[in-house]
């Protein structure tokens, strides 16, 4: 039984991360199938829509993200959410906002940056598209944040904390949110390995302040920013945008057909956006919490090591 359970006579990290990746993969799949007979049924065209195949995506994801969680934690963990950093938490605002904040420094960096290292041009295109189609790409921008966080920080990153240490969890989990980038169009090793940093810039976002908001802000301000406002490319996608934002000049530095997320420029801004989340000192959660992080207790019962 050393193989399956702890000297607490729980059931290992590793488990429990294996329990969720095979309930996530099995309701992924069963909810993308049935998303897509109903939509098929009721109008086989929309399948042909980008927007609507990504909804249909973002919703199978959200479902497969929360029921796979839901099943893990309520069957095999028995630690309550609040444990993974989820629900409104103390200073859960703060945490979206600091987020939020930094994103636009980063983005602020960016544009500077390409003006530094090639030519820009920048463009109001915001009335090219529907006010429908905005505000629709604007929500599924929202979802897909919330859908990586929950697969990628969450719930999947602190079992692996408690059985593996912090960094090595935060690596495994950001090489695995790069690798799912792989397909992305013209992506490239480059912008692969930023995916990768940009992964541990948000898992020591979820570290330090033990709670989804902040990487939460820090992702979905980025997102917005980059692809929704100034309409770059977003990981090698073209989305509805408000602006429409072109470079020119060293593909190496600037991104080029990936978007800025395959150049050298972001390489540096996601370094140093995690330097100053990893030195980040504004909140200390056991000052916030006089008896001591609501988090201790439980995570001291889970040496699933």
């Amino acid at each position: 039984m050393a193989i399956l359970l702890n000297s607490n006579y729980e059931l290992r990290s590793g488990w429990k991360f294996a329990a969720y990746v095979t309930f996530f993969l099995l309701i992924w799949v069963a909810t993308g199938l049935a998303l897509t007979l109903v939509v098929a049924r009721r109008s086989g065209n929309l399948l042909t829509d980008q927007l609507v195949v990504l909804a249909l995506n973002e919703i199978a994801l959200f479902v497969a993200a929360v029921c796979a969680m839901w099943l893990t934690v309520r069957f095999m963990d028995h630690r309550p959410f609040r444990t993974f950093g989820i629900g409104f938490l103390p200073r859960w605002r703060q945490d979206f906002f600091f987020g939020v904040l930094l994103a636009a420094g980063m983005l602020g960096v960016l544009i500077g940056g390409c003006y530094a290292f090639g030519y820009v041009s920048m463009h109001w295109t915001g009335r090219q598209v529907s006010p429908d189609v905005l505000l629709a790409t604007f929500i599924l921008l929202l979802m897909a944040a919330v859908n990586e966080e929950l697969v990628f920080r969450g719930f999947p990153l602190q079992v692996l904390i408690d059985g593996m240490g912090a960094w090595p969890a935060m690596i495994a989990m950001s090489t695995l949110f790069g690798a799912v980038h792989l397909n992305n169009p013209n992506a490239s090793l480059l912008g692969t390995a930023n995916t990768v940093v940009a992964g541990i810039l948000l898992s020591l976002a979820y570290v330090k302040t033990h709670s989804l908001w902040m990487p939460y802000g820090i992702h979905v301000g980025w997102n917005v920013g980059l692809g929704f406002v100034f309409g770059f490319k977003l990981s090698g996608v073209d989305i509805a945008s408000l602006w429409t934002t072109g470079t020119a000049g060293s593909e190496t530095i600037l991104g080029g057909d990936y978007g800025p997320e395959g150049g050298l420029l972001v390489t540096f801004i996601f370094a140093v956006a995690a330097v100053i989340v990893n030195k980040h000192g504004f909140i200390n959660r056991t000052e916030a919490h006089p008896g001591g992080h609501p988090w201790r207790h439980y995570r001291n019962r889970a040496g699933n090591s």
